[in-house]
């Protein structure tokens, strides 16, 4: 839960303090509190800039949750599609080295001359 700061950068500039007649340098007390004063005002412009950061990392997390959503459906999708097949079929290793060796047969034909499509069996 984050903390809320009890004072602004205006309250501790506009802050006095009475005379006494034993006490600290007024001159020295204002030096600290302009130091404390910067301070407080980068702290005050770091909010500002971490609660811009904040709002636009909500907004990039409800977008990647919208894409997130959106590409479980259509994995969803595509394992329904998909659920039937199985590893063996049409597609295995033998299957791929006989398009490879029939890639080279049509290859060497159209290299001698022949169309490989006009070869009746």
């Amino acid at each position: 839960m984050p903390k809320i700061l009890l004072l602004s950068s205006s309250d501790i500039l506009e802050k006095t303090f009475p005379q006494v007649p034993r006490g600290y340098d007024a001159h020295q007390v204002d030096a600290f509190l302009d130091k404390i004063l910067r301070d407080y005002r980068e702290v005050e412009a770091n909010k500002l800039l971490l609660k811009q950061e904040y709002e636009n990392l909500i907004k990039k997390i409800e977008e990647l949750e919208k894409e997130n959503k959106n590409l479980a459906i259509e994995l969803q999708k595509y394992k329904n599609r998909f659920a039937n097949l199985k590893e063996d079929d049409d597609v295995n290793l033998n299957n791929i080295n006989l398009i490879k060796k029939i890639r080279s047969y049509e290859k060497y034909l159209w290299h001698i001359g022949v169309n490989p499509q006009t070869i009746k069996l």
